[in-house]
């Protein structure tokens, strides 16, 4: 709305010509006058007839116009207008456009006949018709001329006034104001317009006190002036207070029908909805349960019945362009106020919906609406839209938008989701850049500044999404020691403590963050997440269907029940591989293990069905192996066990038993013990042999973090032709890079092993030791939100010694592809060719693997 006075002079202004001021002519006929000044040409008498009879209502506004118009363009055959009648006519046009409210029309005529050549009466319509259109340079041009001509006038400085508001320079209008102030008036109009102009230079100075007093003491000076309960009303809304606004003017329209407009009615309806949901966004983070999104539903049934009002006005309201525009501009304010809504209410699916249909019907947004539409993507995991959107959303922004903002902090979640780490790095730099630690405008020295805080836990963030989790811990670990209450640095902490491996630590520092934080939401997912991660599916699953019947509309929330579900529900994992090449084994093989696994059932149980199948091609015949098993696990806290029953289609030991336990000493300690009635691991041509062979096997981890561990390994195989082997493995694996593109990593492993010296079918060697060296690269090469895909590279090298045939080198490279596909899949398959020395001959092997791993629904 434009500042609200306006001179009444101005509507009239056409009346104080010498012409209009004139009787009508007699002998014209008052019903033809304007259809006789049409089929001729002009003289000054046609003039004087239109105008009378537009005053006295014989003629349109736009009858009158267009007639002088017609006059101005002196078409073939009219005799062309003289200076004098040039002035007159353009100034006549100029005025009456502005009084009819056609401004554009009015600014266009003024493009054609300058203000140097118009009356001194069109100067002020002109200047009204040019700030209604917000050409500030030719109102300033009109104003100008004006004040010159006419030093002594209030009008022209009232104008004035105004255009220095239009165009900043509230210091300068200010001091108008008090000029004209210093003059008493008695007038009852004179003294509404400078409580206008007073009202208009408090709220460019940001008074909205002195402006709401002026506009209050105008309109009891006035109350037939309805347009000044309006600016009341509008500055009570743009005051914080747009809902008291809208009830006020509700009330006002009831009781004298007409006092508002349809269109400032649903304007004033549309802002008090907005602040409506700003207060339901925070009512919603303060509260629990249903009641948490009451306010949130409220208002989009609002917003639902404010559009149906503006569209059914809409249809209802003048044609001109300039009311159509203003209904188009505020249906787009309420679409794009529903569409922050439904992001708000958790209904992002809805609000992709309608952010696509206006983006379909060429709807330029605002940049908050664009802001929520790139949250919504970004919620359903289509980062690579919402980036765009955030980036528009922040240009159309400028220098508007705060420094730092939250559409910032999206896009440097969104750039990293879609792979963009220099991106996101570079405006993270921005950010710090620009959030400095305290506060530099403030009435004590030395205050913190709120933002440099979540700019800092934004940093360390940052490192832990990007794989650098040893730099994210020393990040939080200042950040918790400076600020030991900040609830998100507790939660930062915790979550790089899960991201390290180390499971008792992190439910530790959730279990304090939740004495201290209890209802914070996103402490309690990451809390639900960590009892999954140490094997607490109980307690996980009681907290979190407490969060989700707490808030089931918080994206954490929701994403937090998809992993788990994945976790806890039934899936089916598959190993499979085959080689060639290797002569002392088998000169072809392949095997392919599988297992499908039932949903936790009471918290702890899984029942399971265990398949094995395998063919090998030996030189001294061909074996295939087929076994099943079925199987009952039990995972609660530490602990770990497992049992099976087999039955497989040949050996000695075809039906059998399997079991494993595992438990977890701690952060660092890992122990395992385990048997099989039918191994796995027996040779090919000792299947061939109708040999069979019991296997045993223990290990003990020490895990650091999850960038280093040791290992150390026995195994046992007890064959049924009184062979029997030990083997001891010791292992150290080390990340050294570790990055968002790029990980670097290196494996120690040394193994040796001891069978009988008796005479068998199978490579039996009495005793073996191998040393071996292996580096393993991988790259990221895409990434979409959850949705990954590696290669990795690994080379290992190392020396083997067999007794009684010396050493000799070992060595393997292996090529893979890896998709991580979300909680839904993930699938491993590559290459691999290695050389390995049997009975002092070197023998090579040629490979291919494949992994999955996926839940089922």
């Amino acid at each position: 709305m434009a500042w609200g006075w306006a001179p009444i002079v101005c509507v009239l202004a056409f009346g104080t010509s010498t012409a209009l001021a004139q009787p009508s002519v007699p002998g014209v006929d008052a019903v033809d006058a304007a259809s006789q000044a049409a089929a001729a040409g002009y003289d000054a008498q046609r003039h004087d007839a239109l105008i009378a009879a537009r005053r006295e209502g014989r003629v349109t506004p736009a009858q009158a116009l267009q007639q002088l118009k017609d006059w101005l363009a002196a078409p073939a055959g009219a005799h062309p207008l003289d200076e004098r009648a040039r002035r007159r006519v353009a100034s006549d046009a100029i005025a009456m456009a502005a009084a009819d409210g056609q401004f554009a029309e009015a600014v266009a005529l003024a493009r054609r006949f300058p203000p140097a050549g118009l009356n001194d009466y069109a100067l002020g319509p002109l200047a009204l018709a040019a700030r209604r259109t917000h050409d500030l340079g030719l109102q300033g041009e009109a104003v100008k001329l004006w004040r010159a001509r006419q030093p002594a006038a209030r009008e022209p400085r009232f104008h004035e006034a105004y255009w220095r508001l239009d165009s900043g320079d509230v210091a300068s209008a200010k001091a108008l104001y008090g000029a004209l102030a210093s003059t008493p008036v008695q007038q009852t109009d004179d003294r509404v317009a400078l409580l206008e102009l007073r009202a208009a230079v408090a709220r460019a100075g940001q008074d909205t006190l002195q402006a709401l007093a002026a506009y209050t003491e105008a309109g009891a000076l006035r109350p037939d002036r309805r347009d000044l309960r309006r600016e009341a009303d509008f500055l009570l809304s743009s005051a914080g207070a747009a809902s008291s606004a809208f009830t006020d003017a509700e009330a006002a329209e009831r009781a004298n029908p007409g006092s508002f407009s349809p269109l400032a009615l649903s304007t004033l309806q549309q802002e008090a909805l907005a602040q409506q949901l700003r207060w339901a966004v925070q009512e919603r983070d303060q509260r629990l349960g249903a009641q948490r999104v009451v306010a949130l539903d409220r208002v989009l049934d609002g917003q639902q019945a404010a559009l149906a009002r503006a569209d059914a006005a809409a249809l209802k309201a003048p044609s001109s362009d300039a009311d159509a525009g203003a209904w188009r501009a505020l249906r787009v304010r309420l679409l794009s106020d529903r569409l922050l809504a439904l992001v708000e209410r958790g209904r992002p699916a809805d609000a992709v919906a309608l952010y696509e249909a206006m983006h379909a019907a060429g709807t330029e947004l605002p940049p908050h609406a664009l802001g929520a539409a790139a949250r919504a993507f970004a919620q359903q995991r289509r980062s690579a839209e919402a980036v765009p959107l955030y980036e528009a959303a922040i240009a159309k922004g400028g220098a508007d938008l705060p420094m730092p903002d939250p559409l910032y902090f999206g896009l440097v979640y969104a750039y990293q989701d879609i792979g963009r780490f220099e991106d996101a790095e570079a405006l993270l730099q921005r950010l710090e850049s620009s959030t400095p630690a305290l506060l530099r405008l403030t009435p004590e020295a030395g205050r913190p500044n709120e933002q440099y805080s979540d700019v800092s836990g934004l940093r360390g963030l940052t490192q832990l999404y990007t794989d650098r989790p040893a730099l994210a811990q020393r990040t939080f670990a200042v950040l918790t020691r400076e600020a030991p209450l900040n609830a998100g640095y507790a939660t930062g902490a915790a979550l790089t403590e899960r991201l390290r491996e180390h499971p008792e630590a992190a439910l530790a520092r959730y279990e304090a963050q939740a004495a201290d934080e209890p209802y914070d939401i996103g402490a309690r997912t990451g809390h639900v997440e960590a009892l999954l991660d140490a094997g607490e599916f109980g307690e996980a699953r009681r907290r979190a269907e407490a969060l989700d019947a707490d808030a089931p509309d918080a994206v954490a929330v929701r994403d937090m029940q998809r992993r788990r579900r994945a976790l806890v529900g039934a899936r089916l994992d598959v190993d499979a591989e085959a080689s060639s090449g290797g002569a002392a084994i088998a000169g072809r093989e392949w095997r392919v293990d599988s297992r499908l696994s039932s949903g936790l059932i009471d918290d702890q149980w899984r029942v399971f069905y265990d398949q094995s199948l395998g063919r090998g091609n030996t030189d001294i015949g061909n074996a295939g192996w087929a076994r099943g098993g079925l199987g009952l696990g039990w995972q609660r806290g530490r602990w770990l066990a497992e049992g099976a029953l087999q039955h497989a289609n040949a050996g000695p030991y075809r039906n059998s038993v399997a079991a494993r336990v595992d438990y977890r000493a701690g952060d660092a300690w890992r122990l395992s013990a385990s048997y099989d009635g039918d191994s796995k691991e027996l040779p090919w041509k000792a299947r061939v042999a109708g040999i069979g062979a019991h296997e045993a096997g223990a290990s003990v981890g020490y895990v650091v973090n999850e960038s280093r561990r040791f290992d150390l390994k026995w195994q046992r195989l007890d064959f049924s032709d009184g062979n029997l082997r030990n083997g001891l493995g010791l292992g150290w694996r080390e990340r050294w890079v570790s990055g968002p593109r790029f990980q670097l990593e290196t494996q120690l492993a040394a193994d040796t092993g001891r069978g009988r010296a008796i005479d068998v079918p199978y490579f039996n060697p009495s005793s073996d030791t191998s040393v071996q060296l292996g580096v393993r690269a991988q790259w990221l090469n895409w990434k979409r939100d959850d949705r990954q895909f590696f290669q990795a590279v690994e080379l290992s090298g190392g020396s083997y010694r067999q007794a009684g045939f010396g050493s000799g080198p070992l060595w393997s490279l292996r090529y893979e592809h890896r998709w991580n596909l979300g909680p839904k899949l993930t699938l491993r398959y590559g290459l691999s060719i290695s050389s390995h020395p049997y009975d002092g001959v070197s023998e090579r092997q040629r490979g291919v693997f494949l992994n999955l791993s996926t839940p089922l629904p």
